[in-house]
C-alpha cells in the first residue's frame, strides 16, 4: 500500500455537483493532477483539470486507468433522500452494485478511496444530543440504507483484500455553487426565496435540528480525512452544533435585514427531528476543526447567490 502523501493524482467521481466543484477547486490549489469525472462537464472546474465524461455505471476504461496511484473521491449518487421506495431497486443497481464493480476492479491496485456517505440519513432517528460514529445506523429512507450498504462493502473489501479507504459522513453542507432550485440544501433555498421576497415553505413546525457546515469547512474536512484519516475508519464531518429551521430563518432575516414570510405545512416522514454530528474523532485523528460560524456562512451564501444567480 502506497503512502497517502505519495499520491500526486486526485480523481473526483461526481465532480459536477455542488461538493464536487468546491472539492475540485480546493484540490487544484493543492497542486494535484486533477481528474474530474461526471456525466457532463462543468464550467466551474479549475483550469488544467482533465475531464472524463461518461456514465458511472459503464466503468469507462479511461476512468479505471486513472484510478491507479490516486486519491479517489466517490461522490456519485443517483438519488436524493425521499420517503418513496419507488426507485429503491434502481438505487441499489446504480449506486451499490456499480460501486461494487469499481471495488472489484481496484481491489489489488494502489489507491485510497474516500467515500462520501451521509451524515444524516445513515443514522436515522437518534435521541442523543450529538451523534458519534459508533451510534447505531437505522436509516428511514432507501438513500440512507444504500449508503450504509456501500460502507459495509468497503469494510468487507478491506478485510478480504486490504483495500485502503476512509468514509466521510458529512453533515448538511451549504455555500457557493449549491443551486437553490434543485431540491437539496435548505440554506440555499431559504436564502434564495428570502432575496426574491417569496414566501418560505417549511415542512413541519420548523423545530427540526440539523448540523449545517459551510462548504469551505466541509471540503477541508474531507481532505483531512483523505490525507490523515486512518484506513478503514469512518469520520463524522460536521460542526457539532445544531440549529433549527426556525433559527436559520431568524439568522437569515437579521443578515438580510428583511422580514421573512413563512408558511408551515405538514411534516415529512423522511425528516428526523435532530441530527448533530460529533466531530471529536476527526479532530483527534487529523487536527481538523470547522471555523465558519453559521452567521458568517449564511451571509457569505447570500452574497454569492445575489452575485451569481438571476433572482428576477
Amino acid at each position: 500500500m502506497a503512502s497517502v502523501k505519495s499520491y500526486k493524482r486526485a480523481v473526483i467521481l461526481g465532480a459536477a455537483g455542488f461538493i464536487g466543484i468546491n472539492l475540485a477547486n480546493t484540490l487544484a490549489e493543492q497542486g494535484y493532477e486533477l481528474i474530474c469525472f461526471d456525466r457532463a462537464s462543468s464550467p466551474q472546474w479549475p483550469v488544467g483539470a482533465k475531464a472524463i465524461i461518461g456514465d458511472f455505471a459503464s466503468l469507462p476504461a479511461e476512468l479505471l486507468e486513472a484510478l491507479d496511484n490516486a486519491l479517489v473521491f466517490h461522490l456519485v449518487s443517483s438519488c436524493r433522500p425521499s420517503p418513496s421506495t419507488a426507485q429503491a431497486a434502481e438505487e441499489v443497481s446504480l449506486d451499490l452494485a456499480t460501486t461494487l464493480r469499481y471495488l472489484e476492479a481496484t481491489k489489488a491496485r494502489n489507491l485510497r478511496w474516500v467515500f462520501l456517505s451521509s451524515g444524516g440519513t445513515v443514522y436515522g432517528q437518534q435521541d442523543s444530543e450529538r451523534i458519534v460514529e459508533t451510534s447505531s445506523t437505522e436509516p428511514i429512507c432507501s438513500y440512507g440504507l444504500v449508503k450504509v450498504a456501500i460502507e459495509k462493502y468497503f469494510a468487507l473489501y478491506r478485510t478480504l483484500y486490504g483495500l485502503d479507504y476512509v468514509i466521510a459522513r458529512l453533515a448538511n453542507p451549504y455555500g457557493p455553487w449549491q443551486h437553490p432550485l434543485r431540491g437539496q440544501g435548505i440554506i440555499a433555498a431559504l436564502t434564495y426565496k428570502a432575496l426574491k421576497g417569496d414566501t418560505i415553505e417549511i415542512w413541519g413546525d420548523g423545530a427540526n435540528i440539523r448540523d449545517y457546515i459551510y462548504i469551505t469547512d466541509a471540503t477541508q474536512g474531507i481532505l483531512a480525512a483523505a490525507w490523515s484519516g486512518k484506513s478503514g475508519e469512518i469520520y463524522n464531518i460536521g460542526t457539532s452544533m445544531g440549529h433549527s429551521i426556525n433559527q436559520l430563518i431568524e439568522i437569515l432575516g437579521k443578515s438580510l435585514e428583511l422580514e421573512l414570510k413563512v408558511n408551515y405545512s405538514a411534516a415529512r416522514s423522511v425528516d428526523v427531528k435532530r441530527n448533530v454530528l460529533d466531530n471529536v474523532k476527526i479532530t483527534a485523528h487529523t487536527g481538523w476543526k470547522p471555523s465558519t460560524t453559521i452567521e458568517s456562512g449564511i451571509a457569505l451564501t447570500a452574497s454569492w447567490i445575489e452575485h451569481n444567480l438571476k433572482l428576477w
